[in-house]
């Protein structure tokens, strides 16, 4: 349709040691599942509350830093899409957000295979240019199967909490977000969900931990293909539910029970396969 749109574009520019500063479209700093790359997710797509009550991009800025050994991550930004296409021209007709999350790991061995992660992220927006809620059932070509009508509220304050244990190649992550909704005439909802995922990477590797974000990376790939072994084998299972009726809000309830199985061939190139079983009350 000739249009070009910038996906994620971003300047980061470190500060001292352990702090830095980042300027651009980019992911917002909340919630490990939306802040890693879908392509090192254990599931082809992230959970469905994931997509519903958070953004994929957004235009801002972001500082963030490390402490107590990088055992601890701070972050917190400001954003407004105004630069966007389609966006009202004017940057205070657009909508607002401030965005922050801090992780903790209270727990890792001597040898660091073993490691529990706890998070938590708080974002306010001040919905100007409206609200709406939609997500696809955790399928990219699906139509949405959650979804609301767009409207006008206050402001949005939203919640999200996180946690991870690793022992070795076994992975347990579960997070928790709720968005609550100043919009009187809808009776002020609330729409939440959550969802618990586990994965065993059955050629044992061990899952990366980016301790200067706070988030788990990539399978790492003990002997590829290319050079004459079987890659990276990891199998995976995850429950979610989300629910946006409340109020005079209804945008429909929907669990889904997933279970996939990954094959990583090399670092550049991995096959996987999920199943879905869905549940939709709308």
């Amino acid at each position: 349709d000739d249009d070009f749109t910038l996906y994620d574009m971003r300047l980061d520019m470190p500060l001292w040691k352990n702090a830095s500063f980042s300027i651009g479209k980019q992911k917002e700093p909340i919630s490990m599942e939306r802040m890693m790359s879908m392509v090192q997710l254990p599931l082809q797509e992230r959970a469905a509350v994931s997509d519903a009550l958070l953004p994929a991009r957004n235009v801002g800025l972001v500082m963030a830093g490390t402490l107590f050994n990088d055992r601890m991550t701070l972050a917190g930004g400001a954003f407004n899409n105004w630069l966007d296409k389609d966006q009202p021209s004017s940057f205070s007709d657009n909508t607002t957000q401030y965005v922050g999350r801090a992780t903790w790991v209270p727990y890792m061995s001597d040898n660091e295979s073993t490691l529990l992660h706890l998070g938590a992220g708080v974002r306010y927006s001040d919905t100007k240019e409206g609200f709406t809620l939609a997500t696809e059932p955790e399928f990219n070509q699906s139509p949405d199967f959650i979804s609301t009508d767009s409207f006008m509220a206050d402001s949005a304050n939203t919640y999200q909490a996180e946690a991870s244990l690793r022992s070795g190649p076994f992975w347990l992550h579960g997070e928790y977000i709720e968005a609550q909704i100043e919009a009187p005439q809808l009776d002020d909802p609330t729409a939440s969900g959550y969802h618990v995922t586990a994965s065993w990477i059955l050629t044992g590797e061990v899952r990366s931990y980016n301790e200067r974000v706070g988030i788990f990376g990539k399978v790492p790939i003990s002997r590829t293909v290319n050079q004459n072994g079987w890659g990276a084998w990891e199998i995976s299972t995850r429950y979610s539910t989300v629910d946006t009726n409340d109020g005079a809000l209804f945008g429909g309830e929907m669990d889904i029970w997933s279970a996939g199985i990954n094959w990583w061939l090399s670092p550049y190139f991995n096959v996987n396969l999920n199943y879905r079983y869905i549940t939709l009350e709308d």
